[in-house]
């Protein structure tokens, strides 16, 4: 009988490695709109306690969700005091 080991850390359901405790950092918003209303969409960072946006209209709600979360890591007070 052979017994064999994994050297691969244990890993969450998104490929990454897994941890302790986590902790919701932020919460990005989208609504999609419907006839009557365009899409809009804001960011909120629960560690500094601000909010992106909102942003109204396709293609600015769709440039927005593309860049929000670097572009606000980039410059939140809590992430680099």
């Amino acid at each position: 009988m052979t017994e064999t080991t994994s050297t691969v850390a244990a890993q969450d359901t998104l490929g990454r490695p897994a941890q302790g405790q986590r902790h919701v950092t932020a919460a990005l918003f989208v609504d999609f709109g419907d006839r009557s209303r365009p899409p809009r969409a804001k960011y909120e960072c629960v560690r500094c306690q601000t909010t992106e946006g909102p942003v109204h209209g396709p293609e600015q709600v769709a440039a927005f969700v593309a860049s929000v979360k670097t572009a606000h890591n980039a410059r939140c007070k809590e992430i680099h005091p």
